[in-house]
């Protein structure tokens, strides 16, 4: 293991321990991770609060001129607040890999000016269909609640006919090619699909 000393850092309290403010802590160890892993510790922190936008602006600020964070300045623009896991961002980035970022992350759907389901991502079908992606096994699909809901969810999503699902576990990723093949794949088979993606939090209307 390699251990560096940095100085002129700030620092916050933490119990009896004085310790790295995030945004410093994410500045010294950004450099020493993957691409993957790097965006996963990003998109984490902005998805609990860690920090925010002010905050990962800062981030890139301490990055400049700092050893090895040269990569590190490009990836900033893949993080998101709406990845719940680490296995979500590196199914996220396996699709814009494979030159099908999502249209919609964490989209909602309602019928009926009522909810039907939130899925982790979602691309817009030519057709006027969806087809949506869960990954399964993580986070909010591995508690019990979830195993029981999932199932009536997927039903009534399906239902509308207006739905195209697939679901993988996070190992899926380590096949050849990722998750994201193995969705552009199924989006070639449903008669391609033109990119719009879009940081919208209205509810799509099936």
């Amino acid at each position: 293991m390699i251990v560096r000393q940095y100085g002129n850092f700030e620092t916050e309290r933490y119990g009896n321990w004085r310790i790295a403010k995030i945004e410093h802590a994410l500045a010294q160890a950004l450099p020493r991770l993957s691409r993957d892993d790097a965006v996963a510790v990003i998109s984490s922190a902005l998805n609990k609060g860690l920090i925010n936008e002010t905050g990962l602006a800062k981030v890139e600020r301490l990055l400049h001129g700092r050893r090895d964070a040269g990569p590190v300045l490009g990836w900033l623009s893949l993080a998101t607040s709406k990845d719940e896991s680490p296995a979500e961002t590196d199914a996220r980035l396996s699709c814009i890999d494979n030159g099908i970022p999502p249209d919609r992350v964490q989209v909602v759907f309602h019928k009926d000016g009522r909810f039907i389901a939130r899925c982790d991502f979602g691309w817009h079908l030519h057709d006027g269909r969806w087809l949506v992606v869960e990954i399964d096994g993580v986070g909010p699909h591995s508690t019990s609640e979830a195993l029981v809901n999932d199932a009536p969810r997927q039903n009534r999503l399906l239902a509308t006919g207006k739905v195209v699902m697939l679901r993988f576990k996070p190992a899926d990723n380590d096949q050849p090619g990722g998750i994201g093949a193995a969705v552009a794949a199924r989006l070639e088979e449903l008669g391609g699909w033109t990119p719009s993606p879009t940081d919208a939090e209205d509810p799509v209307t099936l």
